[in-house]
């Protein structure tokens, strides 16, 4: 039976089969104006537009016949079967709303991307689209990254000003510094992406988790990274919490969207995290070592 993905102002209502969506409208769960996906349509569309939804002809009178005639056969009426749809987790996906803030608005669909993202992770990686082009996923981390950038820079220099925390940041660079380093900072965003999601990409495949291609990899590293920059706008410890909730999102969304085991993904994302951890605090080992031996 068709599942019909339901939107309704940037914000998914739910994947329903077409006996719960007719029900709904009946009830005024949904209403004609909700938007609705099913696999082999090209783009979303109102409920009432679409054909499964509409009213099939009643039925033609029954006259009374003679009762020594036979009964004319009744005209055949239209029905309309649903159409069988491979799952989504076997395909393209029907993309996050950002990927369809064509007919959903800019500003709804990266608010409705982001609250998918981060309170239904399984959910946005697995309708998440993944092939194609890397725009609409690059766009997305890039918005929020400077956006969480601009708000970093910002509590670097009000905190202090009010006497919470150092100047830090602020102080190091400088407002116009700060300024210039946030102009190269989608050059900075999009090389750290494609050079960590390289790693973790050949990590996966050393795994045998990688199921989809790079592409997928970078997707989810955008549109995990990207969310979980909001968390940037709590003061003080906003970046720390953000960095963790982007290694969580990470792990989710590579193993929804390559279609693994959730093992293959943490160990491929924190795998060369500790090898880089550990790597520094030898090296500061040796240096410290060196630095205390007595050569006389």
């Amino acid at each position: 039976m068709a599942m019909i993905h339901i939107n309704r102002s940037g914000q998914s209502l739910g994947i329903f089969d077409e006996a719960r969506v007719r029900e709904g409208l009946a009830t005024g769960e949904f209403i004609g104006t909700d938007l609705g996906w099913q696999e082999g349509m090209p783009a979303w569309r109102p409920l009432s537009e679409l054909e499964s939804f509409s009213t099939p002809p009643p039925p033609p009178p029954i006259s009374a016949a003679a009762p020594s005639a036979a009964p004319e056969p009744e005209p055949a009426t239209t029905t309309y079967a649903p159409a069988v749809s491979a799952p989504v987790t076997d395909g393209e996906g029907t993309g996050l709303p950002w990927e369809n803030r064509d007919q959903l608005g800019f500003g709804n669909a990266l608010v409705a991307t982001i609250g998918m993202v981060i309170t239904r992770p399984n959910e946005a990686f697995t309708v998440m689209k993944r092939e194609g082009g890397l725009g609409d996923a690059l766009l997305f981390t890039i918005i929020l990254g400077v956006l969480g950038m601009i708000a970093t820079f910002g509590f670097a220099f009000a905190l202090p000003a009010i006497g919470l925390g150092a100047g830090g940041m602020g102080d190091m660079l400088g407002l116009g510094a700060s300024a210039a380093f946030l102009l190269f900072a989608p050059v900075a965003m999009v090389l750290g992406i494609f050079i960590g999601g390289a790693i973790i990409h050949v990590g996966l495949m050393l795994l045998g988790g990688a199921n989809r291609s790079f592409g997928t990899t970078i997707r989810v590293l955008c549109y995990a990274g990207g969310s979980a920059n909001v968390f940037v706008l709590v003061p003080i410890c906003g970046t720390t919490i953000a960095s963790v909730v982007a290694l969580v999102l990470d792990c989710i969304g590579l193993a929804r969207a390559h279609q693994t085991d959730t093992w293959r993904p943490v160990a491929a994302v924190l795998l060369p995290l500790v090898v880089c951890c550990g790597g520094f605090m030898l090296f500061w080992i040796i240096i410290g070592a060196f630095s205390g031996a007595d050569w006389n």
